[in-house]
């Protein structure tokens, strides 16, 4: 099978674009929107709705492989692409990009992803996001013109053995939802509420604030879940925890040493502590949280998010041994080949995977990386698009499930 003909139309993320340097510099919220000046380039306001690209692959049979393109929320900062706008990418991807697939045949997905993920336009790589959703509509693509699922187009691929079960879903809660933390809850998902903080006032004088509501989520879980029912609690703290205690490593852990004592019988996964300036900064200031954490036997997993973007830093975090986990953003890597090889490359290489993403993701790149991680098996997913909750772990389960079943039924009957 071929591709015939490439089109493109500009869409809706799951979520919005917010100018994460300037939510550091200390302005002043106004319900969703905040007062004050946008600081990284690219953005126009400090919260803005974000585009998505659907790129469409018709083949010569008629049929349609689509992927999106689409970024993550704090873009433009820790090393990130800046801030991706939809119709100013259209004329290049129904130009150049599509002048160079189409023609191509479509009966494998890794040398042509990694053709256009590697692909240079006016001396620069595309954005990542448009090698995210381009490589996204090449898997589908492949997918059709094969008649099997993406999931059993990677595993051949890349030698991988399929999950037979869903992986694990990190569940994304609003701070301040108490109704939809008891939705979530009462859906009972592996890990949860995946709660961001992004102001050290959210967290309280010595982290007080956080404390009482680690501990107001155990007695929920305990009250609306049942005794049988642990999952894990995990918290993105963007740097905050450092800016708390100006870096103080030591402080740092007994916080989360307290913090592990609140969660009582719940594991506890711990996001991005700290923030540092640079990556090499960054490697160094979470090696001497784990070490800290270690010395005093505190028992909770801390992941790496920042300055860990593209497939050569999720390397590079691994080989120094840096964290626990890392979090495979989706959309960082560029190409979903990479976020397939970088599992790997973590399960190979004794580092927990998170393939995680983006609340500004799409429909079509959730179902898609659902394939992936049926494919690379990583340690658990984070919820998405959006931050509902709700319809982020519908798609999600309902797309492992569906794949894992057809894949099931295929194999009773050969």
């Amino acid at each position: 099978m071929k591709i015939d003909r490439v089109v493109c139309s500009v869409g809706r993320s799951g979520y919005f674009h917010i100018d994460f340097a300037a939510l550091r510099s200390g302005v002043t919220s106004d319900g969703f929107i905040y007062d004050g000046e946008p600081q990284t380039p690219g953005f126009t306001k400090i919260v803005e709705p974000a585009d998505a690209i659907s790129v469409m692959l018709v083949l010569d049979d008629g049929q349609v492989g689509f992927g999106d393109c689409c970024d993550v929320v704090f873009a433009g900062v820790s090393g990130r692409d800046p801030v991706l706008r939809g119709h100013e990418n259209l004329p290049m991807l129904e130009g150049e990009v599509a002048g160079r697939l189409c023609g191509r045949d479509v009966s494998d997905f890794r040398s042509l992803a990694q053709e256009l993920d590697n692909f240079v336009y006016q001396g620069h790589r595309l954005h990542v996001a448009l090698r995210y959703g381009l490589t996204q509509a090449i898997l589908h693509a492949v997918a059709l013109t094969n008649r099997e699922t993406m999931a059993e187009v990677l595993a051949r691929e890349y030698d991988t053995t399929l999950s037979t079960t869903p992986i694990p879903i990190s569940v994304s809660c609003e701070p301040d939802d108490a109704r939809q933390l008891d939705r979530m809850i009462l859906k009972q998902p592996a890990i949860l509420p995946h709660t961001y903080f992004t102001d050290v006032e959210q967290l309280g004088r010595d982290g007080e604030k956080l404390l009482e509501h680690i501990r107001h989520l155990s007695s929920r879980v305990k009250a609306i879940g049942g005794a049988a029912y642990t999952p894990a609690l995990h918290f993105d703290f963007y740097g905050v925890l450092g800016e708390l205690f100006s870096g103080d490593t030591a402080e740092i852990a007994t916080l989360i040493g307290r913090a592990t004592t609140a969660a009582g019988p719940l594991p506890l996964l711990i996001e991005s502590p700290v923030l540092e300036e640079s990556q090499k900064a960054q490697i160094d200031s979470l090696r001497k949280l784990r070490c800290a954490l270690r010395k005093a036997g505190v028992n909770a997993g801390i992941i790496a998010d920042d300055w860990c973007n593209s497939i050569d830093d999720i390397r590079l975090f691994a080989d120094q041994e840096a964290s626990d986990y890392v979090q495979i953003k989706m959309p960082d890597l560029g190409g979903v080949n990479n976020s397939m090889e970088a599992v790997l490359y973590c399960k190979a290489h004794g580092m927990g995977a998170f393939l995680g993403g983006s609340a500004n993701e799409t429909d079509q790149s959730t179902r898609i990386s659902m394939h992936i991680a049926l494919a690379s098996r990583p340690d658990f997913i984070g919820s998405k698009p959006g931050l509902g909750g709700d319809e982020a772990l519908m798609i999600q389960s309902n797309e492992m499930g569906r794949t894992l079943e057809l894949i099931r039924r295929r194999r009773q009957s050969a």
